[in-house]
């Protein structure tokens, strides 16, 4: 038998039903919204919204950094790409031969012989490069330059003499530097990857007390493919 439900009488003497009586309001969806309890003081929220837009927009420092380009390789030297070597050669050291005695003079016929080797001799023509994050290995034939992120070391000069050497990133190139340890001697090559990796340019600067000027020449590569 069921039940009916309980009822007491009010004040007038009139039956009200204490059951409780459904409600026709349907429960709200969850929303995925995350709110503070109410009962979380009014400052607590204030503070705590500026340092979670903070962490919406600012991503992290590793994700936003970008890779370093990688040179390592074996690269041919393209002369229909480059500077005219044997014109600029000569405007900048002169003659092929000793115009006197000087020891300046020995040396200056040695630079462009040195140079001249590059153009002439196929060997000197592959550029090899190793990288890695603590060296930077640059060498045409057998002359091979080893350069140190982050310290300086020393070597030779093609004309004889020590030189300091650095290398350094700027931006997505590397720069590598020789200075004569005594003299104004001084070689600069900057590196640069082209767009797609397959292509590689060098400017290239030499100074030296013989020269008649200094020597500015853009060397072109092409990725040997493996």
């Amino acid at each position: 038998m069921s039940r009916k439900p309980a009822s007491l009488p009010n004040e007038a003497g009139e039956s009200i039903n204490t059951a409780e009586k459904p409600s026709s309001a349907r429960p709200r969806a969850f929303t995925g919204a995350l709110r503070y309890p109410p009962f979380m003081p009014r400052k607590t929220t204030i503070l705590a919204l500026p340092a979670l837009a903070l962490a919406i927009l600012l991503p992290p420092a590793a994700s936003t950094a970008q890779a370093k380009p990688d040179f390592t390789g074996t690269w041919t030297f393209a002369p229909q790409r480059s500077d005219d070597l044997p014109r600029k050669i000569a405007a900048a050291v002169g003659p092929d031969f000793t115009l006197s005695n000087k020891k300046s003079e020995q040396a200056r016929v040695w630079i462009r012989s040195w140079l001249e080797g590059f153009r002439e001799d196929s060997e000197k023509r592959i550029l090899t490069i190793e990288q890695t994050a603590r060296e930077f290995k640059s060498g045409a034939g057998d002359e091979v330059n080893i350069y140190y992120f982050g310290r300086e070391a020393t070597s030779e000069g093609p004309a004889g003499g020590k030189l300091k050497v650095t290398v350094e990133w700027q931006g997505d190139q590397i720069v590598t530097e020789e200075k004569q340890a005594k003299g104004k001697g001084r070689i600069r090559a900057v590196y640069a990857l082209l767009p797609g990796g397959k292509s590689l340019q060098v400017d290239w600067h030499l100074e030296h007390d013989s020269m008649k000027q200094p020597l500015d020449v853009r060397l072109a590569f092409d990725r040997v493919a493996k």
